[in-house]
């Protein structure tokens, strides 16, 4: 794969942005969700989303950044990761604390809670081996899909087939690239899958 594709594709499909990438997907493709959600829920949503997954990891990232704890946004090196995944996880438990306080549907929170729990394990990982957290972002977006396919019957083929089709492009790139063998590839995307199909069963 071109490498300046590859590092495209490393930036769009970021971790960061596929809980955002998921919520879009999930309210543009199913009319279920569309439908069942009042809009005030949907924007707080959102905003709950957003902020504790993007805007503010972000931002965490870029002080880092600043203070010279790490290079750059890639981490590329496994003692990196440490501190921007724990405050990732922190924000992550704000965000499930607040889809809970605001009593935004259940289903939500349990995809958070399985996020927690990827990141959690990628941190257990990460003491001791370094593992693909983007595989593991887009494993989630698989596994919530197959997932709210499964459990709740929505209609999510299209999707599904579509986040299959990018999550193999984005393993791709990150072996091309360099960032990561083919197994820390697959068990990354692995442990999003499962751990997010595996909430959402309960």
């Amino acid at each position: 794969m071109n490498k300046k594709f590859a590092q495209f594709l490393s930036v769009v499909l970021h971790p960061v942005l596929m809980p955002t990438y998921a919520l879009l997907f999930i309210f543009q493709n199913s009319t279920f969700f569309s439908y069942s959600i009042p809009y005030h829920a949907k924007l707080a949503l959102f905003l709950v989303i957003i902020l504790n997954t993007l805007v503010f990891p972000v931002m965490v990232s870029f002080i880092l950044i600043k203070k010279g704890v790490i290079r750059s946004f890639e981490m590329e090196k496994r003692e990196e990761r440490l501190i921007p995944y724990a405050s990732n996880m922190l924000l992550m438990m704000v965000a499930a604390y607040l889809i809970h306080a605001l009593r935004l549907p259940q289903v939500f929170f349990q995809l958070i809670l399985g996020a927690i729990a990827s990141v959690a394990i990628a941190i257990i990982i990460n003491m001791k081996w370094k593992i693909s957290i983007h595989m593991i972002g887009v494993g989630a977006m698989v596994g919530t899909l197959f997932g709210l396919s499964t459990f709740l019957l929505v209609d999510l083929r299209f999707p599904i087939i579509f986040s299959l089709f990018v999550a193999g492009l984005l393993g791709s790139a990150r072996m091309s690239l360099g960032a990561h063998s083919p197994f820390q590839i697959y068990l990354g995307f692995g442990i999003g899958f499962v751990c997010e199909f595996l909430f959402l069963s309960l």
